[in-house]
């Protein structure tokens, strides 16, 4: 059996599914969990995400629907700006550095696209 997935582990976990379906209710994404989460856990998760417009959401009958807004890419971010700021003291060079250490799978070809995204990036701090 899965173990339960914590609050923002849960948060990402729902995102995912989100993003891969569309628009869901929150039957569907406890099915696509399966035992990772309780429906009234997701419920609660998906409401507060709602409340804090992370997600956007509808009532269709006796249920809600919930997406993710295309200009709302604020969502994961805010996310993971927070999991930076408790795990990582804020500091992005921690996280970055635990996210490789954590990954032995990581091929050449996806260190190279990091190192792409690396000097994209510093070309466009420089350009202000």
């Amino acid at each position: 059996m899965m173990a339960k997935l914590g609050f923002g582990e849960l948060e990402l976990s729902i995102l995912k599914i989100i993003r891969e379906c569309g628009r869901v209710t929150v039957r569907d994404v406890y099915e696509r969990l399966g035992s990772e989460g309780g429906y009234t856990t997701i419920m609660t998760v998906m409401s507060r995400m709602a409340d804090k417009g992370e997600l956007m959401r509808e009532k269709e009958g006796k249920q809600y629907t919930y997406w993710i807004a295309s200009q709302n890419e604020s969502s994961s971010k805010s996310i993971l700006k927070r999991i930076q700021e408790r795990i990582f003291g804020g500091k992005s060079t921690a996280m970055v550095s635990y996210l490789l250490d954590v990954d032995s799978e990581i091929s050449d070809k996806e260190l190279e696209e990091i190192e792409k995204l690396i000097q994209k990036r510093r070309l466009e701090k420089k350009r202000g």
